[in-house]
């Protein structure tokens, strides 16, 4: 029931009450007082000086006026109660003025030779009275501010002019104003009294309302009572609020015999029996789920359910196998239903299609643990195997590791796109899983490497398997758009045996062996062996060695000079700045021994900084006397993928004054083709300027010159592999010659190095080699502000 309350000041609130009534009432009121005041015009329009007559309708009219907008505002604004003594104050001065102005109309328009006038004046005066009454009557001495002064003016003419007719019609007025004014109190009586019962009936109406509320709490706590006291009404309600809570998924119920006493609509689907056909049915024959591993039956899953166990709500996976043998995995539970003796009366089975939810996390569990792009095994599932194998290996087990990086892969890749690196990936994947076994485990590593565990596979034979792999990528042909391309593959092999140290170690063996093979000359398999320079021990004790021999300036340049020995003319001097490591004893040790650590642990670009800026102060300070010297300064892979390193060259040169033309910047074949992107654009901002450039160890992939042809090189370093049996081989001769003719069509001079006796320096001569390098032309001598770089050397 809606009420609303009634206010805490009740004396103020019925005021406010009866100004609104006042307000609502007035419209009307007004309306008639404008009709009455025109027709008493008319009627002593030719009675009264019309002056008066129109001055005082006027007055009429803008009265009323006003107390209309009056009106209007209360209506608009809706004052609050505190603000109810103010607007009942405005009102009562209209009604008093109104009152005024009436009054003055029984004075002034009184008609002493007219019975007939008077009377009519009489008449409505009298109306205005009654009026009054029915309309001001709501609030308290209202009536009479308005009756008295229209009373009192028409009496007073009336008892001057002292004749009988007048006499009856003052008395007759004064009697009706009299009865009007009783009326009005009581009128008044009787609406104060409805509006305090209304006050009243509010506090009673919230009592009632309250008294409702306490009866229907009792009630409520009465059917608790009685609904836990009725043993048949807990059960049948428990069986109804389970059914409904699980009614989303399959829901079956069963007896406390595990017969079953309802199936819902989801259940009926998934079991192909309809709940009329499995009443009284044993769970088994109706549920028919098996184990979904081993596909056994699960006889009975309501077992433990029925002992008291609290062991509801664990939910199992299984095989639903419906009535027409159709398939599903479920997840089921199965809960007890106790009456209030925590006995158990029954269970509720539910279970829902979780298909292709298995499905999905199968394929997740796939995902996480394949390369999305070949299908292999990625590096942490591969971790994983080679971990738990390292862990069960016995003393008489021997399997091996195999790390894989593939030969020239960056080239394909930087120049017919990732797609034609991503198809040789995917044909690589199947050329090597076909001469695996099944028991293998063959995994992509990341980029172009791959990993392959051996199972009980000897060195011997892990080896054989490993120079197969190798020798079935290097007779690989990769096609695409119309070309072909070879590549190799660098195999690091890593024993495993029951004294393996752990995952970390064994592949960090593995992985260092692959990078000794690269560094061997790529395309080969290369054997762990812990005494190896190559390895990784070795390069982590170097590596604080490295960083002591930054701090005390321990790195020193020597200078090895390089001989023209063709007959072409040109009389510039060439030489090669080389790097040495001065040791704790005082002993110089060469760059293999510890650049290897220093580029694999992020010391490259230290070094190299150090190498330009040492050799550009000692070739400035050369150069004046030696003018026509071409400096060859050696720099790393690392230094040309890395933009602020080209800027500090380019800065230093600049800075150091020397002729850029007397700098030849010098990088190895294996680094060109790596990153030939940022070969092509590290190259050509030093040629702007003037620097020349040539490549060293080339030689071993001719079909590499279809690359070489995008950057800009000066000089050809043919590998000292081919040069050293040069005068006894004639495939290594054959070879540097195509080498030198085609170096020659490219505009390039070839320089042969490993030059260490006279005949390999005549055979070159013949061939018509530029320059030779090697210690039988002249052997490195360090290099400083007192170097002598001399004219003179060695005749055969």
């Amino acid at each position: 029931m809606n009420y609303q309350p009634p206010p805490t000041n009740q004396s103020l609130a019925l005021l406010t009450e009866q100004v609104k009534l006042l307000y609502q009432q007035t419209p009307k009121a007004l309306i008639v007082t404008l009709i009455v005041a025109t027709a008493l015009v008319y009627v002593y329009w030719d009675y009264v000086v019309r002056e008066w007559l129109v001055g005082w309708l006027a007055a009429i009219y803008l009265l009323t006026s006003v107390r209309f907008l009056l009106v209007r505002s209360y209506f608009r604004i809706k004052p609050l109660m505190t603000d109810s003594v103010r607007w009942g104050r405005w009102f009562m001065i209209g009604v008093a003025l109104s009152g005024l102005l009436w009054g003055a109309a029984g004075g002034i328009f009184f008609v002493s030779d007219s019975e007939t006038h008077q009377f009519f004046l009489a008449y409505l005066l009298g109306g205005m009275i009654a009026g009054a009454m029915a309309t001001l009557s709501y609030y308290k001495g209202a009536f009479l501010i308005f009756s008295v002064p229209v009373v009192l003016p028409f009496s007073y003419q009336v008892l001057i002019h002292e004749t009988e007719t007048q006499m009856v019609i003052v008395l007759t007025f004064l009697l009706f104003a009299g009865a009007m004014s009783s009326i009005s109190y009581r009128l008044y009586c009787t609406m104060v009294d409805s509006l305090k019962l209304r006050f009243d009936n509010f506090d009673l109406l919230k009592r009632l309302i309250q008294t409702k509320n306490e009866l229907e709490q009792r009630v409520t706590e009465r059917t608790e009572a009685l609904t836990t006291a009725n043993n048949i009404l807990h059960q049948e309600k428990e069986l109804f609020q389970v059914t409904l809570a699980s009614i989303g998924d399959a829901v079956i119920t069963t007896d406390a015999a595990g017969k079953i006493t309802f199936l819902n609509p989801i259940a009926e689907i998934f079991t192909g029996w309809s709940n009329q056909e499995a009443q009284n049915a044993l769970l088994p024959q109706v549920l028919n789920i098996l184990n979904p591993t081993t596909r056994e039956p699960i006889i009975n899953p309501l077992a433990g359910h029925f002992n008291g166990a609290e062991n509801g709500n664990i939910h199992h996976e299984c095989l639903l196998i419906r009535r027409d043998q159709k398939e599903w995995i479920i997840d089921y539970a199965v809960a007890p239903i106790r009456n209030k003796d925590k006995e158990v009366i029954g269970t509720v089975l539910t279970f829902r299609d979780v298909t292709e939810q298995r499905k999905l996390t199968q394929k997740l569990a796939y995902q996480a643990a394949h390369d999305s792009l070949t299908g292999l095994l990625n590096r942490k599932e591969f971790e994983n195997r080679l971990s738990k194998i390292l862990k069960s290996t016995r003393k008489t087990d021997t399997h091996a590791l195999l790390y894989l990086d593939l030969d020239q892969f960056k080239i394909i890749n930087d120049t017919c796109g990732h797609s034609a690196g991503d198809e040789l990936l995917r044909q690589i994947t199947a050329l090597l899983h076909a001469k695996l076994r099944t028991r293998d485990t063959l995994a992509r590593l990341g980029g172009d490497e791959f990993g392959i565990i051996l199972e009980h596979c000897p060195q011997n034979e892990a080896v054989q398997v490993a120079n197969i792999l190798r020798e079935l990528v290097q007779n690989f042909r990769f096609q695409w758009q119309g070309q072909t391309f070879t590549i190799g593959v660098s195999i690091g092999l890593f024993p495993i045996t029951h004294s393996n140290q752990g995952l970390t170690q064994a592949l960090n063996a593995a992985d260092s062996a692959c990078y000794a093979a690269k560094e061997q000359g790529r395309n080969r398999v290369h054997v762990y062996q812990a005494t190896s320079q190559q390895q990784e021990p070795n390069e982590t004790q170097w590596m604080p060695r490295i960083q002591q021999a930054l701090a005390e300036q321990r790195f020193c340049l020597f200078y090895q000079p390089i001989r023209l020995i063709s007959t072409n003319g040109n009389h510039e001097q060439h030489g090669e700045i080389l790097l040495r490591l001065k040791d704790e004893q005082g002993q110089f040790i060469i760059p293999g021994a510890f650049l290897p650590a220093a580029d694999r642990h992020d010391q490259m670009l230290l070094i190299d900084r150090w190498v330009v800026q040492q050799s550009l102060q000692l070739i400035k300070t050369h150069a004046a006397t030696k003018p026509q010297t071409v400096y060859t300064i050696n720099i790393s892979g690392r230094a040309l993928e890395d933009a602020e390193f080209l800027d500090f060259t380019i800065s230093t040169i600049k800075s150091s004054q020397v002729n850029p033309t007397s700098i030849c910047f010098e990088i190895s074949e294996h680094v060109a083709l790596t990153d030939i992107n940022h070969v092509v654009r590290f190259v050509t901002a030093l040629k702007d300027i003037g620097c020349r450039f040539s490549i060293d160890d080339f030689g071993g992939n001719l079909s590499t010159f279809n690359f070489l042809k995008n950057i800009p090189l000066d000089y050809l370093k043919i590998d000292g592999r081919l040069i050293r049996n040069i005068a006894t081989d004639p495939v290594n001769q054959a070879m540097v010659e195509s080498i030198h003719h085609i170096g020659h069509v490219m505009r390039l001079k070839t320089i042969a190095v490993w030059v260490e006796n006279g005949q390999t320096l005549q055979a070159l001569e013949n061939i018509g080699i530029d320059y030779a390098q090697g210690y039988w032309v002249a052997e490195p001598s360090a290099f400083n502000t007192n170097t002598s770089i001399s004219n003179d050397w060695r005749q055969t």
